[in-house]
């Protein structure tokens, strides 16, 4: 699919989905609301649509009794996707979600982390160090954390990686392979075009992205969804910068997200408050119409800069 054809592509899908509940046909998005469920990519796993990102809630301004708290009333309340990597907060990010997890949470949960090993080695260690800060002897998805450009994918094509981590899901280690990135789409389109089947990718996805020249959203999401790649939505708040901006609000922002054809987006949340407002857009969740829509992308055009900080390339 040619890069004009991806963008209306998306164009077309997302303007249907935001209007007419076509998502539960897209092979990574099948969806029930009910349980606000969508499958993840070829993995056939069934996701929440709203997942707890693992950098805010280790942040060390939350208590442990309050992170954990945060954890686990997601998951009693639906959520499923527990997102969480190497080199958050010095491993305090890993420590107390693994905690949160005991007393029968794993089994509920699809538990992933992040590595940002470019060499075979680095990959061992890391991941020897992850399993030990959440006390697992597996989890069920494994990314290589930010893919940013040409040097990182060359490291994970040719350097081993790919082989490790085919190793490692052959002996249990964990199920399914993905990668991430937030600083540039190309480098997203690099990793996929090299036509490893990836479980999972991983990238921004705001109202801000939306009107980049070369945007996650236009040129990356369709090119998954054609590969049946499940799609994991972050920074839909911009990393704070969109409700700061005054452009939209956040559980704005999130909606826009999660009304993308993706499976699930994972959000940063650091307080019970904010988990509250989350859970209040998971539990109702419903498409922006395509009004709703084009009032957020009016209300952010030309102001890019000001939601999305990860890319380079100008407005």
């Amino acid at each position: 699919m040619r890069k004009s054809d991806r963008r209306e592509f998306v164009k077309n899908i997302a303007g249907l989905a935001i209007g007419a509940s076509i998502l539960p046909l897209m092979g990574s998005t099948e969806v029930d609301y009910r349980k606000q469920k969508r499958v993840l990519g070829r993995t056939g796993e069934k996701v929440s649509i709203l997942g707890i990102g693992g950098f805010h809630v280790g942040d060390p301004s939350v208590p442990e009794e309050i992170a954990i708290e945060i954890i686990r009333t997601a998951i009693d309340r639906g959520v499923n996707f527990m997102d969480n990597a190497w080199s958050y907060k010095d491993g305090r990010s890993e420590i107390l979600m693994g905690r949160a997890l005991r007393d029968g949470y794993r089994e509920k949960v699809l538990l992933m982390t992040k590595i940002m090993a470019r060499t075979v080695e680095e990959a061992k260690q890391q991941m020897e160090t992850s399993l030990n800060r959440f006390k697992v002897d597996k989890v069920d998805l494994l990314q290589f954390h930010a893919i940013a450009n040409n040097d990182d994918v060359d490291a994970i094509y040719k350097k081993g990686l790919i082989k490790w981590a085919e190793e490692q899901r052959s002996q249990g280690v964990f199920k399914y392979i993905g990668f991430t990135g937030h600083g540039d789409p190309k480098a997203h389109i690099d990793m996929i075009q090299r036509d490893y089947p990836w479980d999972t990718v991983q990238m921004p996805l705001n109202i801000g992205d939306f009107h980049r020249s070369v945007s996650f959203e236009h040129d990356v999401l369709p090119l998954a969804i054609e590969k049946n790649i499940g799609v994991i939505g972050m920074k839909s708040n911009g990393m704070g910068n969109l409700g700061k901006s005054g452009i939209a609000k956040p559980t704005e922002g999130l909606q826009y997200a999660m009304s993308l054809p993706v499976s699930t987006v994972v959000s940063g949340i650091d307080s019970l408050e904010i988990l509250e407002e989350n859970l209040g857009v998971f539990e109702s969740f419903q498409p922006l119409s395509r009004t709703e829509k084009m009032n957020l992308l009016n209300r952010s055009k030309g102001k890019s800069d000001l939601i999305e900080h990860y890319l380079s390339n100008p407005t």
